[in-house]
């Protein structure tokens, strides 16, 4: 049998993760989490319940939904890592455009050269307002599928599969969190003033479309960097696919973060649906790698 304490810690530590559904000041977590390491006298580990305890949340809410969502968040500063259907496929729809933004530099890179001051409008135009035209014309510059499949090489993805159709590319949420490490690795396959460029754009995304991820942001947050995707089934009722990725960085923490779904009755559902699970999964690791008072 469960030890009363142990059953009353996992229920608070749950509760605590649950809660950050919606997001709350940096004030409110560091009060949760003094909460929980209150308990921690009788000896047991807060810390590890809580890494059991974000996980079984995300999962209870992604199966309350209807099961079809997708989330990775991964501290890039002390290594804290969930992930729920990490390796489920979804059609990525317009979050395709970071990979396609990232394909352009890289090859202008190799050649020695910048992008061109129209390529830069379009890539300014398909970034913040998520303009498909300007996405049409750098995939044809990117040289299509074959071109971002080479450049997804260098990468590390494993599991993208780009399409003709831009939007119909098929990726992963831990193939988007490769995609995001690796653009934004110090010293990676993209040079500094590249990642600048990209974490621009993204800084810059219109205010009716940062939604998803964005909501694991706190106050404290110092950058907070988007692209989202949405896409009508129409095979399935006209039912929403919408898809979220990013980093944000705050003191003491460097997340990345990629939330699939699809199957939404609406794509207001669908963000929410998103913002939801960013929030418990960043707002978890944060209690699971902040130290008790």
């Amino acid at each position: 049998m469960v030890h009363r304490s142990v059953r009353r810690l996992t229920v608070l530590a749950l509760a605590a993760v649950a809660a950050l559904a919606l997001p709350a000041p940096a004030a409110h977590a560091s009060a949760q989490v003094t909460g929980v390491g209150a308990t921690t006298g009788i000896g047991i580990d807060a810390a590890q319940i809580m890494k059991s305890a974000v996980p079984a949340a995300l999962t209870a809410y992604i199966q309350g939904k209807g099961g079809h969502a997708a989330v990775m968040a991964i501290d890039r500063t002390t290594g804290a890592t969930v992930a729920i259907n990490a390796n489920r496929t979804f059609q990525t729809a317009s979050i395709v455009k970071f990979d396609i933004l990232a394909t352009r530099l890289l090859q202008t890179q190799k050649a020695g050269k910048t992008l061109s001051s129209g390529q830069k409008s379009l890539a300014f135009r398909m970034i913040t307002q998520s303009d498909n035209n300007a996405a049409t014309a750098l995939y044809g510059a990117d040289h299509g599928a074959s071109g971002v499949r080479s450049a997804n090489k260098t990468f590390g993805l494993k599991d993208t599969q780009p399409a003709s159709s831009w939007g119909r590319t098929r990726t992963t949420a831990a193939d988007q969190i490769r995609l995001l490490g690796a653009v934004f690795k110090p010293g990676g396959a993209l040079n500094a003033a590249n990642q600048k460029y990209m974490l621009s754009l993204m800084s810059k995304v219109e205010p009716d479309q940062r939604w998803g991820i964005t909501a694991a942001a706190t106050k404290a947050a110092t950058g907070v960097y988007v692209k989202n995707g949405w896409v009508e089934m129409d095979a399935y009722g006209h039912m929403q696919g919408d898809n979220s990725i990013g980093r944000i960085v705050e003191p003491g923490h460097d997340w990345l973060v990629a939330t699939m779904s699809n199957y939404n009755r609406s794509d207001s559902a669908g963000e929410k649906l998103l913002g939801n699970l960013a929030a418990i999964a960043v707002g978890g690791l944060r209690l699971q790698t902040t130290p008790p008072n």
